[in-house]
Parts: structure tokens; sequence; C-alpha cells
């Protein structure tokens, strides 16, 4: 129902604005390219703008070039009826795009379980492993076809949102869609390498430095990591360069919860990864600072220095790890 009521809205207006969530990955990015096309081919109007830059590891994707950051519009009136928001639990966290989109029709989708529902109408689905699986559901629904270029979008952003399908989010569904895909023109090999095998030397000269530094509690359940704008300047590297790292330190045998702390750019605050291996909720973790995510991986800004957040985290994930540890045991 909530998929026709969309495309019903589609139908009405010409002119779209696609957007996501800040620091964009690849189910942000791969949903916006797919979700283009889509209304391309209802012969709709289509702009994308987010408020960060599309990282490396996935500029090979089709139409990524047109993807463009809100500071490149300068004075520009980006002219549209409708915004559609893909990936992101809150206005908050689509940046600038949030001053662009006022006062206009917003539709949201999503798939985290800390979402808002600030649209006009929203499809939030927290069973789904990524909003790249619900493009494909909304393609299906509309009855145009799925294109290569397509195709190769939406797998890329389930691919990138289940780690590979190694995730807790990952479904049959999620399987029986990526099975779909691949009919397509997709080298699955060569889209692995390009997002994970694909790294700088500098970018290896910074992670050896990120696990020389590595930190855990006493208890060995809260492992953390931090990179600062120091750390990323000495090597030449830029913010994306980092982002899978927790992936590596998450397999740290006795970790319950994981995080990583990188400075932001603008020197404005840390941007803190969790990831949950146990039943710890790092969704209420991070809504602690103002975020949200999923049960499992979620995320947050905390605003202050580098050694001021690391003290409110340490306290905040210690007092859930000693919740859980209170908990009755289910027999």
């Amino acid at each position: 129902m909530i998929k026709k009521q969309i495309l019903d809205i589609i139908k009405k207006h010409k002119r779209f604005l696609i957007a996501g969530h800040i620091n964009p990955e690849g189910d942000a990015i791969g949903s916006q390219l797919a979700m283009a096309n889509l209304l391309k081919m209802m012969d709709k109007e289509v702009r994308i703008v987010n408020q960060d830059c599309v990282p490396k590891n996935i500029m090979f994707m089709p139409g990524v070039e047109s993807v463009e950051q809100v500071e490149s519009l300068g004075d520009e009136v980006v002219e549209f009826e409708v915004a559609i928001i893909l990936d992101s639990p809150t206005l908050e966290r689509i940046g600038g795009v949030k001053d662009i989109i006022k006062g206009k029709y917003v539709i949201c989708i999503d798939h985290h379980v800390s979402n808002c529902e600030f649209g006009d109408i929203n499809w939030v689905d927290a069973h789904c492993s990524s909003v790249g699986e619900m493009i494909f559901e909304l393609f299906k629904s509309s009855h145009m076809a799925i294109d290569d270029a397509s195709a190769l979008c939406i797998y890329v952003a389930i691919m990138t949102d289940t780690g590979s399908f190694r995730y807790s989010n990952t479904t049959s569904r999620t399987h029986q869609i990526a099975a779909d895909l691949l009919l397509y023109d997709i080298n699955s090999k060569q889209v692995y390498e390009n997002i994970y095998e694909t790294k700088s030397f500098n970018t290896f000269k910074l992670l050896a430095q990120v696990l020389t530094n590595l930190k855990r509690t006493d208890d060995a359940k809260f492992v953390w990591f931090k990179v600062t704008n120091e750390m990323m300047s000495k090597n030449g590297l830029t913010s994306d360069c980092c982002e899978d790292f927790i992936a590596l330190v998450r397999m740290i045998e006795g970790a319950e919860v994981v995080a990583f702390l990188r400075e932001m750019e603008n020197g404005q605050g840390v941007k803190v990864s969790f990831r949950s291996k146990t039943d710890i909720d790092v969704n209420v973790i991070a809504k602690t600072f103002g975020g949200g995510g999923h049960k499992a991986a979620s995320g947050c800004v905390i605003k202050k220095n580098m050694d001021e957040a690391e003290k409110l985290l340490l306290n905040v994930v210690e007092q859930a790890i000693k919740k859980k540890m209170e908990r009755p045991k289910q027999y």
C-alpha cells in the first residue's frame, strides 16, 4: 500500500530532488542512483544533492558523476516539487540539504529502526537489510524494468550495508534479491575488489597506527579506536578511507561493543560509529548522543573534543554492558 502511495505521488509531479545522509556510503549513494533511474524511466526530472561527496571506493557506479554537493550549488535555487530522502533517520542527518527542502513535500524511505518519520509520507521498514532492498521492491511495484545500471547500484547498496552478506540484517529475502540482481551485467568479483580491496599504501600506514593504539576495557567487552585530523593529514588521506576499519576491529574475540571515533574535519566534534556483536542495542547508546541507526550498527556525533568524547562514550557503553550483565538469563 505504501509503495503505491509513493508511486502515485511520483506520477503526479514532474521535478524531484533526491538526498541522503551526511558522509554517504554504498547504500546511500547506490539507492539514490537507482531511485534517480526509476524516476527518469517515469519521465521525471531529477537532481541528486548531498551534503558530502561520494567516497572514492564507490565512484565506479554508473551515474555517480550526477551526484552534486550542497557546497557546489552556491546561490542556485534548485527547482523541484518533491524531495525524496533516502537512508536517513532524521532531517538533521542530511546536513545542508535540510534548508533546500524546507517547505517542500517530502517522501522518506528508510530502514533505520531509529527513524522519526519526518516526511509527509514515510516508508520505514527496519526488516529490510538496506534502502537498496527497498528500491528494488519499488521497481517491482512500478512495473518498470530494472536496467543493468540500476541493478549494479542496488547490488552495491545491499552488499555494503550487509557487510558482504555477513551481518545479522541479511535475510533469505536479501539473498533472493541479490540472486536476481546477479542475472544482470554485474561482475561481483570486481565490485568486491573495488569496494574492499583497493586501498592506498598510506591507508595501510594509518591502519597500522590505529591498530597500535587500540583500547579496551578491563573486561575486554568494549573495544574502541580513534582517528584524528592530524593522523589523516599526516598520511595525506580523506575521511572516507577508513570507514571499513571497524569491520576489522569487530573481529576481536570477546568484544561485545566496538566503536570508531573519528574527529570531524571541521573540528566541531567527533563522529562515532558503533557495532554490537551481542544483544546490546547500540542504537540506544547512539540515541544518548542524538544519533541512532540499528540495534547492531549505529552512529552519532558527540560535539566535544576527542578526549571529552572518549570519556563520555566510555561511561555510557560501560553502563550499557553492566545493564546487560544484570539482566536475568533466559533459559
